[in-house]
C-alpha cells in the first residue's frame, strides 16, 4: 500500500499534472550553468546547516556513523530528488500562481512539506527550513538536481549528527511509532 501511495500519489500525480499542464520540464535541464546558479545559492545554506548538525553531534555526543556512507548518500540524493519533483514542480509552482511574493509561495510550499513529516517533529522543523530555501532557490533557477544535491547531502548528515532518538529513522506517519 506504501509503494502505491508513494508512487502513484507522490511521485506519478504531479508528474502526471505537469506534464498534462505544461508539457516541458525546464527544472529536469542538464544544463550545466543551470544547475551551478541554482547549486551557488543553496551551498551557503547547505554549508551552515551541514555545520550546525556536526555541531549538534558534538554536543550531544550522537555521531551515528554505520559505515554505509556512500550508500546512504545515493539512496537519500534519489529520494531527495523524488521529494522535490512533488514539492517544487508541482506545488511550489502552482503557490506561486496563488502569492506573488516569493518569500510567502517558499514559507506556505516549506509549511505543507513540513506537515507531510509529521508526527517526527524533527523532521517538520528541519524540512519546513530546508523546504524554505529549497523553494525559494526553485523559484530563482529551477534545477531539481541541486536541490537533490542539498536535499540529500543535509539528510545524511542529519541521519550521521543528530540524536537518533529525535530522528526516529527518519520514519514519518504511522511507521514513526515502529521504530
Amino acid at each position: 500500500m506504501r509503494a502505491v501511495f508513494f508512487w502513484g500519489v507522490c511521485v506519478g500525480f504531479p508528474i502526471f499534472s505537469i506534464a498534462a499542464r505544461q508539457r516541458s520540464f525546464p527544472e529536469f535541464s542538464l544544463d550545466w550553468r543551470a544547475f551551478v546558479r541554482c547549486l551557488r545559492w543553496l551551498i551557503w545554506f547547505t554549508l551552515i546547516t551541514t555545520v550546525l548538525f556536526i555541531g549538534v553531534s558534538f554536543h550531544f555526543k550522537a555521531f551515528n556513523y554505520d559505515g554505509q556512507f556512500m550508500t546512504r548518500v545515493s539512496e537519500y540524493f534519489f529520494w531527495a530528488f523524488l521529494q522535490q519533483i512533488g514539492l517544487q514542480t508541482f506545488l511550489t509552482r502552482r503557490l506561486r500562481q496563488v502569492f506573488r511574493n516569493p518569500y510567502l509561495a517558499a514559507f506556505a510550499s516549506s509549511s505543507l512539506f513540513a506537515l507531510i513529516h509529521l508526527p517526527n517533529a524533527a523532521l517538520v522543523i528541519f524540512t519546513w527550513v530546508g523546504g524554505f530555501f529549497w523553494a525559494l532557490s526553485f523559484q530563482r533557477t529551477p534545477n531539481l538536481y541541486a536541490l537533490a544535491v542539498s536535499h540529500g547531502w543535509l539528510a545524511v548528515v542529519a541521519l550521521y549528527c543528530v540524536p537518533t532518538r529525535w530522528l526516529h529513522g527518519l520514519r514519518i506517519g504511522p511507521t514513526y511509532w515502529n521504530y
